[in-house]
């Protein structure tokens, strides 16, 4: 090899290094080229979480990640600022999918999929006192706060603490009470709302404007996180701190529930299913899903999921509104008759059709 080629090579090498290397930096820093925008931007990334562990988390097609059986997450990098679509599968389970948008320098989170099986197995109880049907109790709502509850009973426009018989009335002209902590929320007969310990000696008047009571209407306080709601039949008022009164915050509402962890709270109707964060005194109505057939009985699942009786189906639901909501429908059918019912003690679902209870095998981990 003669010297001039030797040189040729020497040049040749050194002008490579000086391309390639800062397109190795510049790759190692997140850059790459959009060749559809042409341009140079700033990649992202996703972050899944999905339960059952063993689950195929798939992004745009090509890129597979399966979560491991010591880590339910995935944690895919480099990938450009633009809407990515995201598949997770299991054999056996329905199958969850979500296009979310990837932005510069930023990582997408899906932390909550849980995918359900195709299949969910049930059993005929034998023992219903282990059914939620055998009790009367709203098993959605924590069982402190009905123990709570449970112990003042109205006579009278009289409230009092255990029984009427055997206690002295706590408080005079309640027409409907909640309670909140070591509080008791009661709205009197003048139609004022009021705040009072719950042995009644300290009472403070909330509200500036009276609210107009209709004797043949049914009232219910719902308290949670210093929100304050009383669904008036189909009404359901939310208290407004600032203007001291009671406001409509959505009808018609057949009920609501509150989430497991009390920062949610879900109200329906018959076609209409929504959901509101209660960290602030305005809570956002937060719209999930219209639909044509009947909604019957909805229940938490957990903090993310709902499980519903629409029409003949029975429907589970998650509450994340990026993109489309995934929802799938239970092989077991109902008829007009069946009630349903979701316990948060042992996860399963409880079907009353006719004398028989049906229990589901265990829902969610």
């Amino acid at each position: 090899m003669t010297k001039k080629t030797r040189s040729l090579i020497l040049v040749l090498c050194v002008v490579l290094f000086f391309i390639i290397a800062p397109y190795i930096i510049i790759y190692s820093l997140g850059y790459r080229i959009d060749f559809e925008q042409k341009k140079i931007v700033i990649t992202g990334g996703i972050y899944v979480r999905a339960l059952p562990l063993g689950s195929d988390v798939i992004v745009d097609s090509k890129i597979k990640n399966t979560t491991s059986f010591l880590s339910p997450t995935v944690f895919v990098q480099n990938l450009l600022p633009k809407q990515h679509s995201i598949l997770i599968k299991k054999g056996g389970y329905y199958d969850y999918k979500k296009n979310l948008e990837v932005k510069e320098k930023e990582v997408v989170k899906l932390e909550q999929v849980i995918l359900f099986k195709e299949k969910i197995l049930f059993d005929i109880l034998t023992d219903k006192t282990n059914s939620p049907f055998f009790s009367l109790r709203d098993i959605s709502q924590s069982e402190t706060k009905k123990d709570q509850e449970q112990l003042f009973i109205i006579k009278n426009g009289n409230l009092y603490k255990n029984s009427p018989e055997t206690s002295v009335a706590i408080l005079k002209k309640v027409f409907s009470f909640g309670v909140s902590g070591n509080n008791i929320i009661w709205l009197g007969l003048d139609g004022f709302l009021y705040s009072s310990s719950q042995d009644g000696k300290i009472t403070n008047k909330l509200s500036q404007t009276s609210l107009k009571i209709i004797n043949n209407r049914a009232y219910k306080f719902t308290i949670i996180s210093s929100n304050v709601f009383l669904k008036e039949d189909n009404n359901l008022l939310l208290f407004n701190q600032k203007t001291k009164t009671f406001e409509t915050f959505y009808s018609p509402v057949k009920d609501l529930k509150i989430s497991p962890d009390g920062q949610k709270i879900l109200y329906y109707n018959d076609n209409e299913i929504l959901y509101s964060y209660l960290n602030s005194g305005n809570p956002e109505k937060i719209f999930l899903n219209r639909f044509s057939e009947k909604i019957g009985e909805s229940f938490w699942l957990n903090d993310n999921y709902l499980i519903f009786s629409l029409g003949e189906k029975i429907v589970i639901s998650e509450i994340d509104n990026r993109d489309s909501i995934n929802i799938i429908t239970l092989l077991q059918t109902l008829s007009p008759s069946d009630k349903i019912s979701f316990n948060q003690q042992d996860k399963k679902l409880y079907i009353l059709t006719k004398d028989t209870i049906l229990s589901s095998e265990r829902l969610i981990p």
